[in-house]
């Protein structure tokens, strides 16, 4: 972290990427798709981050440092997995990471960024197989459309092609819509892939 005016930079040396001022699971949002990505260096002034689809120079981005909290910006460099994003007003940093200031759009959430997505699943209990339909997923839960009412601590599996089985309980239901959470996190790498294949 640093609290420089300046966008960072690329690497100009392979040694000098396996050194990296921070590791933070982010959000990317462009005109017309989400995707997740690694924060891997921020100033006040931009961001480095780790891409894992390609994305092109001056592509106008929200980039979420804080779960729901954007802060908009652009992509000025790329350099193979990486890119560098310039915010279009200066933030606090302290308090984008934190998620903590009293003024400005950041607050203290605990979760790791969703990425709002409709994707078809199966969801199975004990006692029930059901079709349901995936509203937002994160590394660590899921948020789904589903008709039969589910109790709370229920354990669930769910099943999404192209991810492997996800395992958890159910934290709460309302109005068809049911919120779990996985008993092992997702892999970064694998949920970020897979949110770059169509649906």
């Amino acid at each position: 972290v640093t609290f420089s005016t300046v966008v960072p930079s690329p690497p100009e040396r392979p040694s000098e990427e396996r050194h990296t001022s921070l590791l933070r699971v982010g959000k990317l949002v462009t005109a017309d798709e989400q995707r997740l990505c690694m924060i891997r260096n921020i100033s006040s002034a931009g961001a480095m981050i780790k891409l894992y689809q390609p994305i092109d120079i001056g592509t106008e981005v929200e980039v979420e440092v804080t779960p729901d909290c954007p802060v908009a910006a652009t992509v000025i460099w790329t350099q193979d997995d990486l890119a560098g994003v310039a915010f279009a007003e200066v933030i606090d940093v302290v308090a984008a990471l934190r998620g903590a200031s009293r003024m400005g759009p950041y607050r203290r959430i605990a979760r790791t960024p969703r990425l709002r997505i409709r994707r078809p699943a199966t969801m199975h209990t004990d006692e029930i197989e059901a079709a349901v339909m995936l509203c937002d997923l994160s590394l660590n839960g899921a948020k789904f459309e589903i008709e039969e009412r589910l109790a709370t601590e229920m354990e669930v599996a769910l099943f999404v092609e192209g991810l492997p089985p996800l395992t958890g309980k159910i934290r709460w239901w309302r109005e068809n819509h049911a919120g779990m959470e996985f008993d092992i996190p997702v892999q970064m790498d694998v949920l970020a892939e897979w949110i770059g294949t169509p649906g």
